[in-house]
């Protein structure tokens, strides 16, 4: 790889906290409310911007926005569209990637729908976001820890725990891996709350931010790295599913309150573990990022269903030689022996119908199968038709996972940079920016294929001379 540097002198060593999907009116409105006082810290030393997403639905998805902003290309030019594309279509230098061949220790997080791999000896580490079916973590030591972080966010759904065998391994990892007594406190009382009052298991998701913190503080240091990025997805679920019962009063079928605090939990859980990282990093320049947002969705009627067994749904549609991998929610990876056995299989899943419509898609990508109940079809007390006539309940074969959701995506994201000052950008900037900007403070230009300008951190809190487009009015989207 070709690289030029900068004029400037590379920077200060660099965290982009990459907390997905928050959102900048629900960080504006619990900030007001003193609730968030190290996400108020960290703004009040920050430059503010307000990213744009640049697409709607249905290319408004997290696993789509994530990797515009690591390779500096919008989508039309990336085209990574469905959860795993990033590993076979991000074939160009990530951001992370030019840095270490810039000679940058990198650490990668967790960091979503990507593609990053490193050869043997060369400085960093790569965690792969926990959907990812073919992830490789980079020291190889790392993928116990990271196989069973994808389990427990591939399963949340079933509230279970993994085997000893595998429980036992995770335990050692972590004590040899900086575990800190606080994060060991919090998992017992988590485990204590699902046994005594029980109906806390969606908890668990913040429990496991602390322990992959601790995780990723001790991987920094083991590996000197320069620039790393931390991923957590945990609010980002918790509003999906939840906000209807924060904001009740928006819902026509409002939630029965059970969950009322959930997304608050969540908003606060980040905010204490912001605190943690502005602690350790008192001298790093701090990036948070959302890459978009989430707002109320107050019409949704979208649930979300998986099957119980998929040895039982295979066999039901006549499939053999079929492989499971879950992914995200309902969706799954389906691996067979060939590609032609894959269109077979394809083919007999989408024949499961419910009154008639097509209970199941199926799109096929070589030997695999992305498969998933179709939301607007699968529905407690349905029944299955089978391919031969007969009929199965579709209870049987499938459970919801959690509720009605309520919060869906929304263009606008927040991007704080933490660099001692506070200024707020008007407008809105392209996700394409950031990377360009972060290769810039380390004194790295940009390659050709990032096309995105260097936002104004050193510069007078004004629109710099060599962008070329303006900022859009806040809201609106900027054209294309």
């Amino acid at each position: 790889m070709a690289l030029i540097t900068t004029r400037r002198p590379p920077g200060r060593r660099a965290l982009l906290v990459e907390f997905n999907e928050l959102s900048p009116v629900l960080l504006d409105r619990f900030i007001a409310e003193g609730r968030l006082p190290s996400f108020k810290a960290f703004r009040d030393a920050s430059v503010v911007f307000t990213t744009d997403a640049g697409e709607d639905a249905p290319n408004l998805e997290p696993w789509i926005q994530w990797p515009t902003l690591h390779s500096g290309l919008p989508f039309a030019e990336h085209g990574v569209f469905a959860l795993g594309d990033g590993r076979r279509r991000l074939t160009g230098p990530l951001l992370g990637d030019v840095l270490s061949a810039a000679g940058v220790p990198v650490g990668i997080f967790g960091s979503m729908n990507l593609g990053y791999t490193r050869r043997a000896g060369e400085p960093g580490y790569v965690v792969p976001d926990p959907w990812d079916v073919e992830g490789r973590a980079y020291p190889a030591s790392l993928q116990p820890f990271y196989e069973t972080v994808s389990w427990a966010v591939q399963e949340s759904s079933r509230d279970g725990l993994p085997g000893a065998a595998r429980l036992a391994r995770f335990a050692a990892f972590l004590v040899r891996s900086g575990l800190r007594p606080a994060t060991v406190a919090a998992v017992v009382r988590q485990l204590v709350d699902e046994r005594r009052v029980g109906g806390v298991g969606w908890r668990r998701a913040s429990v496991l931010d602390e322990l992959s913190y601790d995780v990723f503080r001790h991987l920094n240091a083991r590996h000197g790295v320069r620039f790393a990025t931390f991923f957590s997805n945990s609010t980002a679920h918790y509003q999906h599913y939840y906000w209807r019962d924060m904001e009740p009063e928006l819902f026509a079928d409002a939630g029965d309150g059970r969950h009322a605090d959930a997304v608050l939990h969540g908003y606060r859980s980040m905010d204490a573990l912001l605190g943690r990282i502005m602690a350790d990093e008192p001298d790093s320049l701090l990036i948070l990022a959302t890459a978009l947002s989430q707002e109320p969705w107050t019409e949704s009627a979208k649930r979300t269903f998986r099957p119980r067994d998929f040895g039982t749904l295979f066999a039901l549609a006549g499939v053999s030689d079929a492989v499971a991998k879950p992914m995200m929610a309902e969706q799954v990876v389906v691996e067979l022996p060939d590609a032609a056995a894959a269109e077979r299989a394809g083919r007999a899943l989408r024949a499961l119908a419910v009154d008639g419509d097509r209970l199941l898609n199926a799109d096929r990508d070589g030997r695999r199968l992305q498969v998933g109940c179709r939301s607007d079809v699968g529905r407690e007390g349905a029944t299955i038709t089978l391919a031969d006539g007969g009929t199965v309940a579709f209870d049987d074969v499938f459970y919801p996972i959690h509720t009605t959701r309520s919060g869906r995506h929304s263009r606008a994201g927040a991007l704080w940079f933490r660099t001692g000052r506070h200024h707020v950008v008007e407008g809105t900037v392209p996700l394409t920016d950031v990377a360009p900007t972060i290769l810039d403070h380390f004194g790295v230009a940009a390659p050709p294929q990032m096309k995105g300008s260097i936002l104004p951190l050193h510069q007078a809190p004004k629109v710099p001379a060599q962008r070329t487009r303006s900022l859009a009015p806040a809201g609106i989207p900027q054209p294309r």
